[in-house]
């Protein structure tokens, strides 16, 4: 059976990742695999009230007993739930497990405590979406809770970007959303410093690259599917868009290069992470290759 896997760290910031997930596993007919890395933090040993080098077995049950009992919570009632307790490397266990079964989603928020916190924050995010095959889902703590009536999906003609739109697809499809296919332009950034002419050279770019991008989108968007080209800085025109189409999710498609998360759109999706006030699915390059 497909499953959702959702890292939890026994936090109440983590936890709100639960929702989420329980409204994709009924609309996709999933199972939830609810799953703790237990780190070698020590200031998160003392919160949950085990002392810092604790036996194993102490931990497992200690956590065992959270896990068990976040499972029969009231938003997961009539879905399969199943737990699991790892030590170590949060990025490497949580791989680990969404690509040992039949993983749609890994489900996590944007803050929790400890691991979880820096899924989006730093190395840990940067390595789990630059080698897992599976979309990732991030809640932001206080994003409204499903339905999903509205998904945006960030184009740039590039195939890195075209792989969020399987994905996407098939979310908007299982939920009943709209999807809606935006391109930015923006002709500064199309040329090189050397090159920047007199306004009226500009204005003739701006002009054929909003042409050809409408060209591409039109080509590229399906019956049902809403398609806009807007010209401005990424990230702002990103997450405007979103906010004035009260879109619930935004997709991205990513690769992991270098140092940081680089969206194909020019930015990183670290900043549209801060700055974004909804749910964000980032769909590994990986995924489309799998």
């Amino acid at each position: 059976m497909p499953r959702i896997v959702v890292p939890l760290d026994e936090s109440e910031n983590s936890e709100q990742a639960l929702p989420w997930a329980a409204y994709l596993a009924r609309k996709l007919d999933c199972s939830v695999h609810l799953v703790t890395v237990w780190t070698h933090d020590e200031e998160i040993w003392l919160r949950a009230g085990i002392e810092p080098g604790a036996p194993l077995e102490r931990i497992a049950s200690a956590v065992g007993e959270y896990l068990d009992k976040t499972s029969r919570r009231p938003e997961l009632d009539g879905l399969r739930v199943t737990t699991e307790v790892r030590v170590g490397k949060v990025a490497d266990h949580v791989r680990e497990i969404a690509e040992a079964g039949e993983t749609r989603y890994v489900v996590l928020t944007s803050h929790g405590r400890g691991g979880v916190r820096r899924f989006v924050q730093g190395s840990v995010a940067d390595a789990l979406v630059r080698t897992l095959k599976v979309p990732v889902i991030v809640v932001r703590p206080g994003n409204a809770t499903p339905p999903v009536e509205r998904i945006l999906l960030t184009l740039d003609g590039s195939e890195t970007s075209e792989c969020g739109l399987g994905p996407a697809r098939a979310l908007a499809g299982a939920t009943g959303a709209t999807l809606h296919l935006l391109r930015v332009v923006n002709p500064l950034a199309e040329l090189p410093f050397t090159t920047i002419g007199p306004a009226g050279d500009l204005g003739e770019l701006s002009a054929q690259l909003f042409k050809a991008a409408e060209e591409y989108l039109a080509q590229a968007a399906r019956d049902g599917e809403v398609w806009e080209v807007r010209a401005g800085r990424t990230l702002d025109v990103i997450t405007d868009y979103a906010r004035e189409k009260a879109c619930d999710v935004i997709a991205m498609g990513t690769h992991g290069r270098g140092g940081v998360l680089r969206l194909a759109l020019g930015s990183t999706a670290d900043a549209v992470m801060r700055a974004a006030d909804r749910v964000v699915m980032l769909v590994p390059e990986r995924s489309a290759r799998a």
